[in-house]
């Protein structure tokens, strides 16, 4: 059984307001989302219904790059904050693996731009990816897979 509420919760409680809306009436800022990449969507479409095989690598920081390269996070003050919370995260070793596709040399992030950017800020040498697709790159390090097709949805946050 939980204990009685403390004063702060109760005064925290007390000035939030719910309101229940549309979520159809919800607005996104734009600036606060990139543009949508068909190939990734593709490509993860395909990997979740076991069509692509998945890998797990680590990245030179170097070859990653986003795909909407107008997109940027780190000039709003909402995406500024996420930004300072994933390099705090990463300072505890809190961070994910991202979710990349290779395109030639390069490895495309197109759903991870906060995790992108904070990487920008701390400058591992490497990221740990999962890779759409079997990549074609000497630079890699300890490439593994493919990866099992039911620990695929967990990759995505779908499990």
């Amino acid at each position: 059984m939980a204990g009685p509420e403390s004063l702060d919760a109760k005064e925290r409680r007390a000035k939030m307001k719910m309101t229940r809306m549309k979520v159809s009436d919800l607005e996104i800022d734009p600036s606060l989302q990139p543009k949508p990449d068909p190939e990734w969507t593709r490509l993860a479409k395909a990997a979740l219904q076991g069509e692509l095989p998945v890998y797990f690598a680590a990245i030179p920081l170097i070859l990653c790059v986003p795909f909407d390269l107008d997109y940027r996070p780190d000039l709003h003050p909402v995406g500024r904050q996420a930004i300072h919370q994933f390099v705090e995260a990463a300072k505890l070793r809190e961070s994910n693996s991202l979710i990349v596709y290779p395109r030639g040399k390069w490895f495309v992030i197109s759903d991870h731009y906060i995790d992108l950017f904070a990487a920008l800020e701390g400058r591992p040498d490497f990221l740990t990816c999962f890779i759409l697709g079997k990549p074609d790159n000497d630079v890699i390090h300890d490439l593994q897979g493919p990866v099992a097709l039911q620990d695929v949805p967990r990759f995505f946050g779908l499990a």
